[in-house]
C-alpha cells in the first residue's frame, strides 16, 4: 500500500507539472544578414555527361522556401591554356552547362569561376580541383528484389557491384541514374577504400532502392517502381579526400533531404569556393559505370548474387 501511494503521487506530480507547461513561448530568432552564393558544381572525365554547375542563393535556416536559382552569372572553366564558357540552360534556371562533348581528363587541374551580381553587388568567385586517375575498374552491377510480390508501388531493390579496386588509396562519390532520370545527391553515397583497398570485389550492396510513391514526388523517375526493360546505371567517380569531406560534412548536417543541394547551409560543412559569402563545392572527377537492363523486376534472386 506504501509503495502504491508512492507511485499515485508520482502520477498525480507528473500531471499536474504537464498541466502547468501550457504557456506559449515566441521564440524571435535574427534573420540573415547577408546573402551566400550556394554552388554544387562537377567536371567528369565523361563526354556522354553534362558537365554541369548549379548556382543557388542561400534562404533563412528556419524557412521554408525553396532557395532562388541565381541566373545571369558567368560561369567558365579553364584548365590552365583554354577556357570553356557554360551556358545557363534552361534560361533562369541556375543551372549552367558545359558544351557537348566537353570534358576533363584524368591528372588535369580545373579552376571554376565564376562572376554574377547579388544584392545589387558585382561578386567574383573560384574553386579549384585537380581529377585523381579512376581507382576502380571492371565495374559490373547486377539487382536483387528485396521486397514483397504485393508491393507494386512502394518496394525495395538491392544493387551489388562488382569490379577491382585499385592499388592506391581511393575516395568514392557513387552516383545512379534510372533511364535517363539522374540520382540526386541526396540518394548517393561517398565511401572510401579502406575495407577492399586493392581487392578484387564481388557483390558488394552499394546502395537500396527504396522505390516509394513519397519518394517519387520528391525526387521524379528515378524513384520510380522498376519495370521490365529500365535500365539502371551505376557510376562511380573517384574523388580527391576534400570532396568526400565535404559530402561526409554534408550528409551529417542533416540538410540532405534539400532540394537543390544545399537548402540551408550548416556552419561546418566545407567549401573549396573562393570569395565572400559562398557555399558548396566543385569537384573534378573521373569515373566508371556499370548498366543492367530489369528483365525480371520481382526477381528474389540471381546467380551472379549467390556466386554460381
Amino acid at each position: 500500500m506504501y509503495i502504491f501511494k508512492n507511485k499515485l503521487f508520482a502520477i498525480l506530480l507528473i500531471a499536474l507539472l504537464a498541466a502547468s507547461c501550457t504557456e506559449v513561448v515566441d521564440i524571435h530568432t535574427r534573420g540573415m544578414d547577408r546573402h551566400y552564393l550556394v554552388v554544387e558544381g562537377m567536371l567528369t572525365d565523361r563526354t556522354d555527361l553534362p558537365q554541369k554547375v548549379q548556382l543557388t542563393g542561400s534562404v533563412d535556416y528556419f524557412e521554408p522556401e525553396t532557395p532562388p536559382a541565381v541566373s545571369g552569372a558567368r560561369v567558365a572553366v579553364s584548365d590552365g591554356k583554354s577556357t570553356v564558357e557554360y551556358t545557363e540552360t534552361p534560361s533562369g534556371s541556375g543551372c549552367y552547362i558545359g558544351p557537348e562533348g566537353f570534358c576533363g581528363t584524368p591528372g588535369g587541374t580545373y579552376t571554376l569561376t565564376i562572376d554574377v551580381e547579388i544584392d545589387g553587388e558585382q561578386r567574383h568567385y573560384e574553386a579549384s580541383s585537380t581529377m585523381e586517375e579512376p581507382g576502380f575498374a571492371d565495374a559490373e552491377v547486377d539487382y536483387m528484389y528485396a521486397g514483397k510480390p504485393e508491393m507494386h508501388i512502394d518496394s525495395l531493390w538491392t544493387v551489388a557491384l562488382w569490379g577491382r579496386d585499385l592499388p592506391q588509396t581511393s575516395y568514392y562519390y557513387i552516383n545512379s541514374r534510372l533511364n535517363d532520370a539522374v540520382f540526386p545527391m541526396q540518394l548517393s553515397l561517398s565511401i572510401d577504400d579502406k575495407y577492399f583497398a586493392g581487392q578484387k570485389v564481388t557483390c558488394f550492396p552499394v546502395t537500396t532502392l527504396a522505390q516509394t510513391g513519397l519518394r517519387q514526388k520528391m525526387y521524379g523517375d528515378c524513384a520510380k517502381y522498376l519495370e521490365t526493360g529500365d535500365v539502371f546505371t551505376l557510376y562511380v567517380y573517384t574523388i580527391p579526400k576534400d570532396y568526400y569531406d565535404f559530402y561526409m560534412g554534408f550528409v551529417s548536417s542533416s540538410v540532405g533531404a534539400a532540394i537543390p543541394l544545399i537548402q540551408s547551409q550548416p556552419s561546418n560543412c566545407p567549401t573549396n569556393i573562393r570569395g565572400d559569402y559562398a557555399a558548396g563545392y566543385f569537384v573534378a572527377c573521373s569515373s566508371t559505370s556499370a548498366s543492367v537492363v530489369i528483365d525480371q523486376p520481382l526477381r528474389p534472386f540471381y546467380k551472379k548474387l549467390l556466386g554460381f
